[in-house]
Formats: C-alpha cells, structure tokens, sequence
C-alpha cells in the first residue's frame, strides 16, 4: 500500500491548532483508503512557547511566529487554526500561492469578509475547505442519509441546542468574548455549527427571527467589546420545515451540551453529544429505540480496523476529528472527490445566515436571508 504523503504546515498552537495536530496524525494510520499521510513541516505561532510544545509533541519539523514562513516552508496544505482576525488574510495569502487551504470555522467575523474570502479563494482553483467538524460524526452522517433516503417522510422540525461554560474559572474571559477579534459569540462560535448541521442534514435556510444576550464583564477590563453571550433563533428552511437554534457560552452547569432533533412526518431522530455514538428514532405508535452508530454498513464502519469476532467499538471526538482530517488529505493529494466536508462558499454561507440572526436579533424582526453569487 503506498500511501500520498501530504506536506502539511499549520497557524496556530491553542486548542483547535492540538486538535488538528492529533487528528491528522491519527488520518495517517487509518485503515480507510485512499492511504494518506500528513508530513509536520512547520507550525506558527506568535506564542513561541507554546508552537515548541507542539512540535515537540506531534513532531512538527519546525515553528515560527509569522504565518508566511509557514506558507514558505514547501508545504501542500494550510491549517488555519489561528484567531478569527487571521482566517482572511493567512487563508488568501496561502491560496495565492497555490497552496490548498483548510480553515476553522467561522470561516470570518462577518460575511462580508467571508464572501471576499470564497471569492478570492474560488479565483486560485485551490482545494478549499472549512472545518464544520459535526458533517464526520457517524451518527450525523446517518441521519443525513435516513432524511434524505425519506425515512423519515416529509421533514418538518428541526431543533438544536448547544450549551457550555467558556468563563474561566474566576470569570476571565478570552480573546473569543472580543467582537472585534472573533466578531460574533455565541451566534458565530458555537451557532455555525448547528446551523451548518441543519443545511448538511435538512436545507438552506430561508429566514429567520431572533434575540441575542449578553451578560459578561471582563474582570482586567482587558476585553471592553463583549460580544454576545447567547442567541436563540426560530427560521423557516427552504423546504418550509421550521427551525429553532439556541446557543450559550454562559451556562455554567453544561460542560457541553449538543441536541439536534428533527421531526417528520412518518417519524423523528434525535442526537445527543453527550451520547455521540446513538441515534434516538421515534415512529408513530412505537415509542423511541435507541440506534447504536457502530453496525456494518454505517458511516466509518472499518475507517479503524477491520470488522469481525472483535464486534463494533464507539468512536470519539478524536476519531471525529481525524475522520475529517483524513478527508481534507485525500482531497489535498488529489485523491478524493466525493467529499462532505464544507467548503468555503459553505462557510460564506453559513456567516451570511448568521449576520442575518444578528440584524434580526437587533431590528426585532424577521429577516429573509439574502446570499449573494
């Protein structure tokens, strides 16, 4: 087996910069084909201390603290796992070079920029994706397949809640509480997820209603543009099933909290990330039966290892994670095609429908989403 081996260089050191260091060396061992391999060339950070951490531990050849060093290092594909203030400007730069690009999500702090981005970047022809990590979720995959297979007949619910504590211990806060840093909050940071799952899984959004809330203070008074703490949204989507969103970062019980739930008309799915390998499916009459996401013929089913007298195992964040990163490898190498991973003009689309929550949010009115070509 000879595997494409991909020269890989990554922005940022944090916890998402770990996350993706972990999971594409993970990718690299995986069982599934094509066989694919990230080489660590270089990593970037202006926090020194933490990029030789990193390297150290996942074997990057090399850290620097500026993000075209890294471009410049001979490298295949971009990681950009920086702020959000750095998404536009790493992620065109690395595209301009004729490098392929990955990049976390909110793709940007506001759909403008976000639009300049998948334009600037569709320009180049360079493989382009945006890190809505929820599409390689085994369960989430399945019920993609169970909506659109009619399953569950015509859809007309779909549901999400996404809850946690992101104040430090003593109620300090990170550069994400800063609008002009990672523009929207809770909306952008954790609301993009869900509603990127509700256009994998069901349709575009046509419209939405909304309120946003903020209640942090910055105890150094370092962070003074506190951006929004919680949002909750009710839309129409474009097959004329309803939707609901909620988010918070402030709710300090729920270490993570994820629900997504769609209703049909033969019947309904629920997923819980607290139990991230099952599927809750209620049909009429019948009450609810949990689906464990392990059996052959599910999504990942042999991505690890083999099947067989060892039976089905659950999988992980990690796994998850790796799922995608061995996904943006084969594309990078050129050896894939059928890729569920989001691209950018996903990740434009996805601001857009976010922007629109806020100025939803702010006029007290419904607001038709409006994405431009």
């Amino acid at each position: 087996m000879t595997k494409s081996v991909v020269r890989v260089g990554m922005l940022g050191a944090g916890f998402i910069g770990q996350m993706h260091s972990l999971a594409f060396r993970n990718a690299s061992v995986a069982r599934a084909e094509p066989a694919v391999s990230a080489k660590f060339i270089s990593i970037a950070d202006q926090n020194s201390a933490a990029a030789d951490e990193i390297a150290e531990r996942y074997e990057w050849a090399s850290t620097t603290d500026g993000w075209s060093e890294t471009l410049n290092a001979g490298i295949d594909l971009f990681v950009n796992a920086g702020p959000n203030s750095t998404h536009a400007p790493a992620s065109l730069e690395a595209a301009n070079l004729g490098i392929a690009v990955f990049c976390e999500k909110p793709l940007s702090s506001s759909a403008d920029e976000a639009y300049e981005m998948w334009k600037g970047v569709e320009k180049t022809g360079v493989m382009n994706r945006a890190a809505f990590m929820h599409r390689f979720i085994p369960a989430i995959q399945l019920a993609r397949q169970m909506v659109q297979g009619g399953e569950l007949g015509e859809i007309r619910h779909f549901r999400s809640t996404f809850l946690l504590n992101m104040l430090g211990p003593d109620g300090e806060v990170s550069w994400r509480f800063s609008r002009g840093a990672a523009g929207h909050g809770a909306l952008g940071d954790l609301g993009s997820h869900h509603i990127d799952v509700a256009r994998f899984v069901v349709a575009e959004i046509a419209d939405v209603s909304a309120l946003t809330k903020t209640w942090t203070n910055d105890p150094s008074n370092t962070v003074t543009d506190i951006n929004d703490d919680s949002f909750i949204a009710l839309g129409t989507l474009e097959n004329g099933a309803t939707a609901t969103f909620q988010a918070s970062r402030t709710a300090a019980a729920h270490s993570l909290t994820s629900l997504i739930e769609i209703d049909g008309s033969k019947g309904s799915l629920s997923w819980n990330m607290e139990r991230l390998n099952e599927l809750t499916i209620r049909t009429p009459g019948q009450g609810a039966r949990v689906l464990p996401v392990l059996r052959p013929g599910h999504p990942y089913d042999g991505f690890w290892l083999p099947g067989g007298i060892q039976g089905s195992h659950p999988v992980g964040w990690n796994e998850c994670f790796a799922h995608q990163a061995h996904d943006i490898l084969a594309l990078a190498s050129g050896k894939k095609t059928d890729s569920v991973a989001a691209t950018f003009a996903d990740g434009y689309r996805v601001a857009e429908i976010v922007d629109t929550i806020e100025a939803a949010a702010r006029a007290g009115q419904r607001r038709d989403v409006k994405f431009r070509s």
